[in-house]
């Protein structure tokens, strides 16, 4: 049976019906078992002469075994979600249960138990629409609780031979019917299945449809970095913080001339690839939890949160580095380099509290004195708009190879 549904192309829908049907079916079970042993009351008055054998058919035989489908369908589910195994079993349950009536039909020897044959379409009805189960089960099932009953109908005394075949025919007809049940409703529940995966996929669509556009948004659509918008968004998320911050403005040196002499498309290859450098230069110092985007035109904008002056001197040179380092040609510099270069400007916010504005005024100014002092060098901004910093800083920062 593990077979026959190994390769059913509806294993999401039957691991739909697995979890949906197991609180129910549990129910549903433990209601059948306590209904099969209620009919002992009936029995009293029906097979008074086999009673004891009644009892002990139902409640010492028969019970504990339809009990073995709890272990069986958690064994099942726990191998594969979509399994059907255990409901194979269930099915071979009601078979047996049938089976079990059947015997005591047979060996009844009073009148009064002519129509016991009447508990078999009891069974039958419970398994097609009370029970869930796959309709190929429910089609088995019903199959083989009918040939239990025709047969053990030739075992039959108390019931008159022309009585037997409207009995059998009877039971068939709402074994039919109770079948044709079961095939709507599951029906039904495929179509809802059906529905609620497309609703499912269509949610997943927009949901990735919206994360792609956000992507595009915040993206630069020419270097691949991040954008103003998304630098912008950054800059909201820190907004409230105390800690330190620093805030680097990079500009490419004679970019104009670069263009002019190299023409606009080798200037949009020349921005792509310091973009690449400037990234992956910041990929190494992820604890300066870095941030790089296209501020505008040949401008980019680096933003260091939780960062301080020297943290920020050391980013700033390396970025520096990175670029010169590409070694793009640059044929028409005035200043006689052979390569591209970039220029920076640094402002730092020890205590966090300076707005990104004030900081960008600063590192603007300070990107400015970089560029009055003969470009590709970097130029730490004072901590008041309108100054730079101190001599002595500035001879540090040679010193140290930073201009």
């Amino acid at each position: 049976m593990v077979v026959l549904f190994g390769n059913d192309r509806s294993s999401g829908f039957l691991q739909r019906v697995n979890e949906s049907s197991r609180q129910f079916n549990t129910y549903a079970l433990i209601f059948g078992v306590v209904l099969y042993n209620l009919y002992l009351l009936v029995d009293v008055t029906l097979v008074p002469d086999i009673i004891w054998l009644d009892v002990t058919v139902r409640l010492f035989l028969v019970t504990p075994l339809l009990f073995l489908y709890f272990p069986a369908r958690y064994y099942a589910i726990g191998m594969r979600p979509d399994a059907v195994a255990h409901e194979a079993l269930h099915a071979l349950g009601c078979m047996m249960v049938v089976a079990s009536l059947m015997f005591i039909y047979a060996n009844a020897r009073t009148s009064s138990a002519s129509e016991y044959y009447m508990g078999v379409v009891t069974v039958i009805l419970y398994m097609n629409t009370i029970h869930r189960q796959p309709f190929p089960l429910a089609v088995m099932g019903t199959v083989g609780c009918m040939v239990v009953f025709i047969i053990g109908m030739e075992y039959v005394t108390v019931t008159s031979e022309v009585a037997k075949l409207p009995a059998i025919m009877c039971s068939v007809g709402i074994s039919a019917v109770s079948l044709f049940a079961a095939y709507r409703i599951e029906q039904v529940e495929r179509r809802d299945y059906l529905a609620s995966l497309r609703e499912k996929l269509l949610l997943q669509q927009i949901q990735s449809a919206n994360r792609d556009l956000q992507q595009l948004s915040n993206t630069d659509q020419l270097t691949g970095i991040r954008n103003r918008r998304s630098f912008d968004q950054a800059v909201r998320e820190i907004s409230g913080t105390s800690r330190p911050r620093a805030l680097i403005l990079l500009d490419v040196d004679y970019f104009k001339n670069y263009n002019d002499s190299e023409g606009h498309v080798a200037g949009d290859d020349c921005l792509r690839a310091i973009a690449g450098r400037l990234r992956a230069a910041l990929r190494r110092d992820d604890g300066d939890r870095s941030f790089v985007a296209r501020y505008g035109g040949e401008e980019f904008v680096v933003l260091l949160d939780n960062c301080v002056v020297s943290a920020a001197l050391a980013v700033g040179e390396r970025l520096r580095s990175a670029v010169s380092g590409e070694a793009i040609p640059h044929p028409n510099r005035p200043d006689g380099q052979a390569v591209v270069t970039v220029s920076l400007g640094i402002a730092v916010s020890d205590d966090g509290l300076e707005t990104i504005q004030d900081m960008l005024n600063r590192a603007d100014e300070a990107l400015y004195e970089a560029k009055h002092q003969g470009r590709d060098r970097l130029v730490l901004a004072a901590a008041q708009s309108g100054a730079i910093a101190a001599p002595e800083n500035l001879a540090g920062m040679r010193t140290a190879g930073a201009i």
